[in-house]
């Protein structure tokens, strides 16, 4: 049956904490590459609409573009003399560029050492040239092994840094770099590496800023880039960022992973930054005083060159341009952050703990409105701390905690509410009418299957001389037209919210208020009972002119306390009420023979409808088997219908007649009930009273007469 709030609250919490670790345990340890994947791809989603590219190119970081224009003008770049690029040097520096960085790797050319040497020299003159170096793997079949040392006469100690020992040992450890001769190298000021390393998917969201080769530590060429701009002296980890002390005294906190990795806040898609050819600066196309001050890249966009990567916002993205974001958002401060794997449990937690409330309490239409709800405002989240905050808050996983919590909670319904709801369903089809079954599977905290008091009217309807009737037909016969009258007595039953409790042969036992409880109960079954009768009248027409037996039905109502539950023994119950109130009920149907009518109601009953219907006072009556004499009324009609004058004046004459009785005034009494009989000749209460003011009038009652008239029989 239904569970308390409390015993709700409960179980929806506990399914939502567990849920919440188990998705946590998915989504993070078990499958993590798979919901990763997925997690980044709703990240690149979100990142495109959520940047928006610059109206101009920031010109803070200038890249000159080994480009088409440049190839063709020049010829291929592989032949370029090294005089280019010499020259490129020389005129940067005598205007006043703040930094150079060169994503290239150069390598000796042996056919023109003296143009290596005047490149070399432009660069060692210049001293703010950032070299490139790449890290590989060693490959033993082509015969390239692990370097045990740096290369010969590299001067690496400018080259390395030192981080804090928590961040070294998980930094990306490699096994060769490149080139080899370290000639260019030497000359700059100093060199990063250029490796990028995609995520799985093949997408470039994030960038080691070191990597570990033989146990020096090498920044990545973005990040020296920074170091130099910045002049950083001093290095720290705080996790989850890496802090950067300037000689000015400024410090930047760089968030990180673990790993010493960088998500890149891409600022836009292709030429987010000033682009400018290399032929055009080369040919003095460019005001000199265009450089003063800034950052310049060398690279190249030529998908030739082998240097196009893919990022969350295009499919070919240069790799120079990718270190320029880098260094733009280290020097601007302008980074992507990510959740702690705490925060992350938290929030999953968190989420499975509110769907888990949410959808304990709603039926599966509700619960997949409210998940499919949760999903959107889990998706609107994301993509709103994105763009505010630069946050990347996990929605794959989140939105796998909802789902899981939604299946959870359906198959523990399914499990244990459902099965409650089908065995109502299975006790209650046959007892009470499809819409009470759906109010009870709806809301079945009204029912309360062990046993309850609670208030309810009782209806007991019997026929008349049933058995004298069934002694003249045969059985088949009987059975088929008592099947006819019970199941048109209890479809009414059913109209009215009523419950079959029993039939008794050809009695029939209803209550109304139970199992789902209606104030209006006793309106209900009386409701119930005059539209039984219309209808049994409707019948014996129709049985009339079929020649069947013309049945008539006595109908007794009462409302009270009683007992409502499964009752039984353990392996045979019914669900079904006891108590006095039920069997007065009974007794005043019987009680219809004595006064010639069809429908009684005991005195409760009358309370509660007084004003809804019209009815008539019988008696004062104790019946059979109890001390204290009731109050007993005849049910007429509902005061919605307009009854004939004939009818009302009738009523009126007996409820004179009915006081003058109460008060001895017999004479008066016989009267009244006389005009009542000349009114409806064939009116039961008015013919039992007249005769027994005709007794009385020669049998006076003694003095301590009360009214009260006491039945013999059942």
């Amino acid at each position: 049956m239904k569970q308390s709030v409390s015993k709700k609250l409960f179980t929806g919490l506990m399914a939502g904490l567990m849920v919440g670790v188990v998705a946590w345990l998915v989504t993070q340890v078990l499958f993590k590459p798979f919901f990763f994947r997925m997690e980044a791809q709703s990240y690149d989603w979100r990142l495109r609409r959520v940047v928006e590219q610059p109206k101009t190119p920031i010109d803070d970081i200038v890249i000159v573009d080994v480009d088409e224009r440049s190839v063709s003008k020049l010829g291929s770049y592989h032949q370029w003399p090294r005089k280019y690029w010499a020259k490129m040097i020389r005129f940067l520096d005598e205007n006043g560029v703040k930094l150079i960085g060169l994503d290239f790797i150069f390598d000796p050319d042996r056919r023109h050492p003296e143009e290596d040497r005047e490149f070399q020299q432009a660069i060692q003159q210049c001293g703010r040239v950032v070299n490139a170096l790449y890290f590989s793997r060693a490959d033993s079949e082509h015969f390239r092994y692990a370097m045990p040392e740096e290369p010969k006469g590299l001067q690496y100690q400018k080259l390395i840094r030192q981080v804090p020992e928590a961040l070294f040992h998980n930094l990306i450890a490699e096994e060769r770099l490149e080139p080899e001769n370290p000639l260019f190298l030497n000359a700059g000021l100093s060199a990063g590496f250029v490796n990028l390393y995609p995520d799985p998917d093949g997408v470039l969201r994030r960038i080691p800023l070191f990597i570990r080769f033989n146990q020096h530590v090498y920044s990545a060429f973005a990040m020296q880039m920074a170091l130099q701009a910045l002049k950083v002296e001093a290095l720290d980890y705080q996790p989850p960022y890496l802090v950067l002390k300037s000689k000015s005294g400024r410090v930047i906190n760089v968030p990180v992973d673990q790993y010493g990795q960088m998500l890149i806040r891409y600022m836009g898609g292709f030429k987010t930054f000033r682009y400018i050819s290399f032929y055009d600066v080369l040919m003095g196309f460019v005001p000199n005083e265009f450089f003063k001050d800034k950052i310049v890249i060398f690279g190249s966009s030529l998908p030739g060159l082998y240097d196009l990567r893919t990022t969350p916002l295009q499919p070919a993205y240069p790799g120079v341009e990718v270190n320029a974001n880098v260094l733009y958002d280290i020097l601007n401060e302008q980074f992507i952050y990510r959740l702690s794997p705490t925060t992350v449990f938290l929030i999953l937690l968190v989420i499975g703990l509110i769907t888990g409330l949410l959808l304990i309490f709603l039926r599966p239409l509700g619960s997949i409105l409210v998940s499919a709800f949760l999903i959107f405002l889990i998706l609107v989240a994301g993509l709103w701390f994105l763009g505010q905050f630069s946050l990347w808050v996990p929605i794959i996983a989140p939105m796998f905690t909802v789902i899981l919590v939604f299946a959870t909670v359906y198959v523990y319904r399914y499990l244990f509410e459902e099965k409650d709801k089908r065995r109502i369903r299975k006790i209650f089809s046959h007892y009470v009418s499809p819409n009470v079954v759906n109010e009870i599977l709806e809301h079945p905290e009204k029912v309360k299957l062990g046993g309850e008091r609670k208030v309810c009217t009782a209806l007991f309807s019997d026929v008349a001389g049933f058995t004298t009737i069934s002694e003249q037909m045969e059985p088949e016969e009987l059975v088929a037209l008592l099947n006819e009258y019970l199941t048109e007595m209890t479809n009414i039953v059913f109209e009215y919210h009523g419950m079959l409790d029993k039939y008794e042969g050809d009695a029939i036992m209803a209550v109304f208020g139970a199992p789902v409880e209606f104030p209006e109960h006793a309106e209900y079954a009386c409701h119930a009972a005059l539209k039984m009768q219309k209808r049994l009248a409707q019948l014996r027409e129709k049985w009339k002119d079929q020649g069947r037996p013309q049945l008539r039905a006595r109908i007794g109502i009462n409302s009270g306390d009683m007992v409502v539950g499964n009752m039984g023994s353990e392996t045979r119950f019914d669900y079904t009420v006891m108590g006095d109130a039920v069997n007065l009920a009974s007794r005043l149907e019987g009680a219809n023979k004595v006064y010639g009518t069809e429908i009684m109601i005991g005195e409760n009953t009358f309370k509660l409808v007084n004003e809804k219907f019209v009815t008539r006072p019988l008696d004062l009556l104790r019946v059979k088997g109890k001390k204290k004499p009731v109050k007993v009324y005849e049910l007429i009609a509902s005061r919605e219908e307009k009854l004939p004058p004939e009818m009302e004046e009738m009523l009126a004459q007996y409820q004179k007649g009915f006081d003058s009785y109460l008060m001895r005034n017999w004479e008066w009494a016989m009267n009244h009930f006389r005009q009542a009989l000349q009114i409806k000749a064939d009116d039961g209460p008015s013919r039992i009273y007249l005769l027994r003011c005709q007794e009385f009038m020669e049998h006076p009652p003694g003095d301590d007469w009360d009214g009260v008239f006491v039945m013999k029989t059942k």
